[in-house]
């Protein structure tokens, strides 16, 4: 008998995830819903910067931008000085969500 399997596709895998609850269960939810609020505060910073609305827009901007603001402000070596880390948090997502709104108004 053959490993291969019994039923014929048509050159097609389909694509197939499972989600591990004991690795769901160790995620931080405490520090995602802190990401997200930091995340909505930088989108509407931003947004209040260089235009634009939407709750949900300001949270994926805002998100977006810690990503990008963080790795930026990283690869230019600034470091803003900011003492407080949560308002230090916000001002990078904001730096960082900007530039993902001006980069996407010149995209599109």
């Amino acid at each position: 008998m053959s490993n291969e399997p019994t039923h014929r596709s048509s050159g097609r895998n389909p694509i197939r995830g499972a989600l591990d609850g004991r690795a769901l269960g160790r995620f931080d939810k405490r520090a995602i819903l802190a990401q997200i609020g930091v995340g909505l505060a930088a989108g509407w910073l931003a947004s209040w910067l260089v235009g634009g609305s939407g709750l949900i827009r300001y949270v994926i901007t805002g998100v977006a931008g810690s990503f990008v603001g963080g790795a930026l402000l990283d690869w230019l070596g600034i470091n803003l000085g900011i003492r407080n880390p949560l308002l230090a948090k916000i001002a990078t997502a904001t730096i960082g969500a900007t530039v993902v709104v001006i980069a996407a108004r010149i995209i599109a």
